[in-house]
């Protein structure tokens, strides 16, 4: 069996790993500035919850590795990647531990919290493959996935991509009209909630400054966006009421 320090240092090896390869990727919103913040995300969402330490480290080891198989591609795809990327992420994982020498509950335990968030196959995966404990672990990290959909850091990248493919267009539209419809989006854990009150604050003001808001009128009309900024503020609302 590994020491912990040895254990320790292969992991963070692996989480360097994975920094090195998200650094090369091109994926305009899946690179290492997004999931630098789902990390520092799910640090934040599970610091008072009791976790193990095993645990702690298994999730914040998935965090890094979610999206590493975007960095595979020099043409993203937005469709086919969404649906793969979690799969193929908790394989790359798996090899990767295993030609770093490293066997264990931590490893496995990152890998199965990827796969389990896997679009379409995730919720069977989560209940064959995690205890009825554990499963919060995949929540976390699909919270704080998705927290980052409003990130107008994340969003700005997007903009060129947006005004010159259909398809990005398209995707923009989808993507903001269903985060903010409650209906729709759903958040898993209060800490994920409590904290996408201030993002959808930051989005609703960034979309408000002239160029911005000028950039949306041009892009998608008047009407869309009056509805996207109320649909902002009506679930800004409800969300408070649920969180008080």
């Amino acid at each position: 069996m590994l020491y912990y320090s040895d254990m320790d240092s292969r992991i963070e090896k692996l989480i360097n790993n994975a920094k090195r390869r998200m650094k090369h990727c091109v994926d305009p919103v899946h690179g290492l500035d997004h999931v630098e913040r789902v990390v520092s995300r799910v640090k934040e969402l599970t610091m008072d919850l009791g976790l193990s330490a095993e645990e702690r480290q298994a999730i914040i080891l998935a965090a890094w590795w979610h999206d590493v198989s975007r960095s595979m591609t020099k043409k993203p795809s937005i469709i086919w990647m969404s649906i793969i990327d979690d799969t193929v992420s908790a394989l790359m994982l798996w090899v990767k531990s295993i030609s770093c020498g490293l066997f264990g509950e931590t490893v496995g335990l990152a890998t199965r919290i990827i796969v389990c968030k896997s679009f379409g196959t995730g919720a069977v995966l989560t209940r064959l493959l995690l205890r009825k404990k554990r499963r919060i672990l995949v929540d976390l990290l699909d919270d704080a996935d998705s927290l980052d959909m409003l990130n107008d850091e994340r969003i700005a990248r997007l903009l060129p991509f947006i005004e010159n493919s259909r398809l990005y267009r398209i995707s923009y539209k989808f993507v903001i009209s269903w985060c903010l419809k409650g209906r729709e989006f759903r958040l898993k854990t209060e800490q994920a909630k409590k904290m996408f009150i201030e993002l959808i604050r930051k989005f609703i003001a960034w979309v408000k400054q002239k160029e911005i808001f000028d950039w949306h009128v041009k892009q998608f009309g008047e009407k869309w966006l009056a509805k996207a900024l109320k649909d902002a503020n009506d679930f800004l609302n409800r969300i408070i009421m649920e969180t008080c």
